[in-house]
């Protein structure tokens, strides 16, 4: 197994989280790759880890805290970590210790790096990215958010508990007659990027009876102004799947007829 810094050769793969089964969208791998540019020379870690057969089995992205969408100082903050888990291509290859080895890695990265320790997010449930692994892992929570989690592993005393920036300002619905969509991103996140997207069609499609903001924030200022640790949106004032799994297009076109229809006369 190794852990190695994408190249020509894998960032595509890596900007689309291993999917590629299906087209890419130009706008999303657009996304990633300013955001990428933006934050590779602040310490901004892109890897992908090769299994013993060469092929690329899972992928992660790390940063120092003080540019991560949390509150920490001196931490390496784990941003994501994937085991390819679909049946297509490589097939699933969670359980098999991948997971373990890559947490290994990034820790020692922030060893050798001078940090304090490593924070992650992660969530209080086990159908994806479940704080149980890092707790098995030597990681304590520290902070909470519903079901988001932050956890942490200290390397020594010195270190400083991180925390989540505080929770979304949830919108101001300005019209009593249009659906307000609003649409925040931060712009490292795959997911996030395409749900960006998704929703910015699905609103053009929608015509008059939805209008969207979107927000792109993706420095600690703006990600403290906006009062937001992750992607989000909001339809009228009310998140859209906060914790739930990715929509489709028409799932959330029709959440939003559907809030159009409670706002008819």
């Amino acid at each position: 197994m190794r852990l190695v810094e994408i190249d020509e050769t894998t960032e595509d793969t890596y900007f689309r989280c291993l999917h590629d089964e299906i087209p890419a969208d130009p706008r999303v791998m657009a996304m990633r790759r300013d955001w990428r540019a933006m934050y590779k020379p602040k310490g901004h870690r892109a890897k992908v880890l090769f299994d013993d057969a060469d092929q690329v089995v899972g992928l992660t992205n790390y940063i120092p805290v003080e540019h991560s969408p949390y509150e920490g100082e001196n931490l390496m903050a784990i941003l994501c970590m994937w085991i390819h888990g679909y049946e297509h291509l490589v097939g699933n290859q969670q359980s098999k210790g991948f997971g373990r080895f890559m947490l290994a890695e990034i820790e020692a990265d922030a060893l050798q790096s001078g940090c304090d320790g490593v924070t992650v997010w992660a969530k209080d449930y086990a159908d994806w990215n479940p704080v149980a692994f890092y707790e098995h892992m030597g990681y304590e929570r520290v902070d909470q958010a519903g079901l988001d989690i932050l956890a942490w592993k200290r390397f020594n005393q010195e270190a400083k508990p991180p925390a989540f920036l505080k929770q979304p300002s949830v919108p101001e619905v300005a019209d009593d007659q249009k659906v307000q969509v609003t649409s925040f991103t931060n712009g490292w996140c795959g997911g996030g990027c395409q749900q960006c997207v998704m929703v910015r069609d699905a609103v053009t499609e929608l015509g008059s009876d939805a209008v969207l903001t979107e927000i792109y924030a993706h420095e600690k200022g703006d990600m403290r102004d906006r009062g937001a640790s992750i992607d989000v949106v909001y339809i009228d004032d009310v998140p859209f799947r906060p914790n739930g799994p990715p929509a489709t297009k028409n799932e959330f076109k029709q959440s939003v007829l559907e809030r159009a229809r409670q706002k008819s006369p």
